[in-house]
């Protein structure tokens, strides 16, 4: 269940840790739509590697390289899936631009 505040956002973290948004992870707010898109390609990224971008045995690990989008691409992933991949995994979701 999504919950909005006064301020038009989400509050309530929900999901897998993998593939969280880092926003999701500051607690103050997130936009449920960019939230969405970010999850969209961690799975992108699994259907087409194979394997989690994010993965580490210890949650604050996992939430470190998920809040500084630290991941490595597959040799075989074409520049065109790398430059998709990095536009949709940035870290930061002011600078999202989807268009």
């Amino acid at each position: 269940m999504r919950r909005h505040k006064e301020d038009g956002l989400l509050h309530t973290a929900c999901g897998t840790p993998n593939y969280v948004a880092p926003e999701v992870l500051k607690d103050k707010g997130y936009d449920g739509t960019s939230s969405d898109i970010w999850s969209c390609g961690v799975i992108l990224f699994v259907l087409m590697a194979g394997y989690l971008p994010f993965d580490e045995p210890s949650l604050i690990g996992l939430y470190k390289k998920i809040w500084e989008a630290s991941f490595s691409y597959p040799s075989w992933f074409s520049s065109g899936a790398r430059n998709l991949i990095k536009r949709i995994l940035d870290p930061n979701p002011y600078s999202y631009n989807y268009s």
